[in-house]
């Protein structure tokens, strides 16, 4: 037995797609939206040798245009290392491409972390890469008891123009302060 050709029965309607059926259903209804779950952050982890030293309020990348550049000298007698980490809004640690952690650094070294060392010619730095980094915060690692840091931002706004600096509110670990708005 052949089944009926559509061709020769007449037709009742139009066809209409399954998302313009949905449409017209929801039409009555009233959409609920739901407000995007807010993002809950995440404990730090412990320091992989020493004590935090320093901690800078706010931090940024290529992505904000800023050079991060953190300065750090020790006056301990015998060598020690200094290590740098750097956190995103939510307290992940983010990926660093490079070296953060110098160890036996000698006494009264300067050792500059730079996210890029071109912008240093000439001098001892540590080209510390961060990955897909906006903006955050940082601090400062060491094993040394007589430590100074200083952390600041370069930003170069482009041919003919000079860079210029700011600061990345640094402190030192265990003085209460208020966490500095992002107004880069």
């Amino acid at each position: 037995m052949r089944a009926p050709s559509t061709a020769s029965r007449p037709r009742r309607g139009f066809l209409v797609p399954g998302s313009a059926l949905l449409a017209i259903a929801m039409m009555g209804a009233t959409p609920v939206r739901t407000p995007p779950p807010t993002p809950t952050p995440v404990p730090e982890p412990p320091p992989a040798f020493g004590r935090v030293v320093y901690r800078a309020s706010k931090a940024g990348s290529f992505e904000s245009l800023g050079v991060p550049v953190i300065a750090c000298r020790h006056r301990d007698p015998v060598p020690r290392a200094i290590g740098v980490e750097f956190f995103d809004r939510l307290g992940k640690k983010v990926l660093l491409f490079g070296m953060n952690i110098v160890p036996k650094v000698p006494r009264g070294k300067k050792v500059v972390f730079v996210s890029d060392a071109t912008y240093f010619p000439k001098r001892d730095v540590v080209d510390v890469r961060v990955g897909h980094f906006g903006d955050g915060t940082a601090r400062i690692v060491s094993d040394a008891r007589i430590i100074h840091c200083m952390a600041r931002m370069r930003f170069d706004s482009g041919a003919l123009n000079p860079s210029y600096w700011r600061s990345m509110g640094l402190y030192r670990e265990g003085v209460g302060v208020t966490p500095v708005p992002v107004d880069w």
